[in-house]
């Protein structure tokens, strides 16, 4: 098949695992034989186009690279002839691959009228691979003069043009997209964006993988514990991800400690100065921050090494979450989860066989569920086997590409 992915954005130039799915996808189904081309955003193509194979092609001008006035005045001076470039750019690329089918993935902060111009052109044989909200978002445009200033210094002309912006918006027709073949990582994801209005007429559940050969099993294969228990968290560093939870869930075990146990949790990842300063004060005001460790924004290459290191994956997320990458990643390596059971994430975790379960924003329950793991090494051991099996069996970057290979013999390639 000749298969072309359209998406936003495109490792190494992304920001989350919606968008390494979509290099895992065209990765795995070039192995397999099949024909590919990826669209994509130039986001970060400065820095990463030696690195691409031939067929990815960053070409695409995003609706706002960084959200600020000077780039919201693109809006009036730039926008529409941005627009034309993507959709010749489209129109060039379908004429000169002829794509038997294309894959849609993540299209926040791209114009909407680039996957109505792909129906268009490739009548009942695009397929959206549906992995987050952006169905159901405003246009970044929207969503960037809707939004407060951030200084007092723009705020007066932001106020102004916002207005005209706003109501040059409300008297464009934002193009509908017909979603005639779609596919979803969890069922929670299919009913939720159903719920909001996105309807498709053919769908398919595809659920969401790693590829578990690099993340190896040596945590859980008949050991308990350490007696200093290693915390992981692996995420963005912004409050609806929950990492508050976790400090506090330490700061309370640290504070009732009569075992002698020592507790360390390290977080891995970056996001909102303001939230991680939010962390940092917290851990002071419990008196953990020896217990603390922030390790940064990390390349992909390095996380399987801190999974090794980790005897726990805490998952505090309080918003539905699509999907969890982060739990198969660590399943697999053998490491315990504790989780709260949110969105698709709760489709991953079995409370109690491959997981231990809590509710979203809980600390004391986070807190209660540790003790378990550490008063029971039998259950570890039980967590840690079963979680496993559920990463090989059910979330393997395998499955996840025959799945969609299935899917596009069996109702776009005839």
């Amino acid at each position: 098949m000749r298969i072309l992915f359209l998406s936003n954005f495109y490792p190494p130039a992304s920001r989350g695992g919606y968008e390494q799915w979509c290099r895992e996808m065209a990765d795995q189904l070039a192995g397999r034989g099949h024909h590919i081309a990826v669209l994509t955003s130039r986001h970060g193509r400065d820095t990463v186009n030696g690195a691409d194979p031939g067929w990815v092609h960053r070409d695409l001008y995003l609706e706002m690279e960084l959200a600020s006035l000077r780039n919201g005045l693109a809006f009036f001076t730039d926008r529409i002839r941005r627009e034309q470039a993507n959709l010749a750019r489209l129109h060039q690329l379908v004429a000169d691959f002829t794509p038997d089918a294309a894959l849609v993935w993540g299209m926040w902060n791209l114009p909407r009228s680039l996957a109505a111009e792909l129906e268009k052109l490739l009548p009942d044989r695009v397929v959206y691979y549906l992995g987050d909200y952006w169905p159901t978002l405003p246009s970044q445009h929207q969503f960037y003069w809707e939004a407060p200033a951030k200084n007092l210094a723009t705020a007066l002309p932001k106020q102004i043009l916002g207005r005209l912006a706003q109501r040059q918006l409300t008297n464009e027709a934002r193009p509908a997209l017909k979603f005639e073949h779609a596919l979803f990582p969890t069922n929670f994801l299919k009913s939720e964006l159903g719920r909001r209005g996105v309807v498709a007429q053919h769908t398919g559940l595809v659920p969401g993988a790693i590829d578990t050969s690099r993340y190896a099993f040596q945590n859980g294969a008949g050991q308990t514990p350490r007696s200093a228990l290693s915390l992981l968290y692996v995420g963005r560093l912004v409050a609806d991800k929950g990492v508050h939870t976790a400090i506090e869930a330490v700061g309370q075990l640290a504070g009732a400690n009569r075992s002698g146990l020592a507790w360390h949790l390290t977080i891995v990842g970056d996001g909102e100065p303001e939230y991680k300063t939010h962390l940092q004060q917290l851990a002071a005001d419990y008196g953990i921050q020896s217990s603390l460790t922030f390790a940064g924004p990390q390349p992909e290459a390095n996380i399987p090494a801190f999974y090794a290191q980790a005897d726990v994956l805490l998952f505090t997320s309080i918003w539905p979450e699509p999907f969890g990458r982060v739990l198969v990643e660590a399943m697999a390596s053998g490491v315990a989860v504790v989780g709260a059971a949110v969105g698709g994430a709760a489709e991953i975790m079995t409370h109690n066989h491959n997981a231990l379960t809590f509710a979203p924003g809980s600390a004391a329950q986070l807190a209660d569920r540790l003790r378990q793991l550490t008063s029971a090494p039998d259950r570890y051991r039980r967590l840690t086997r079963n979680a496993r099996q559920t990463a090989l069996e059910k979330y393997d970057i395998q499955s996840m590409a025959t799945g969609i290979e299935d899917y596009l013999r069996r109702w776009v390639v005839h």
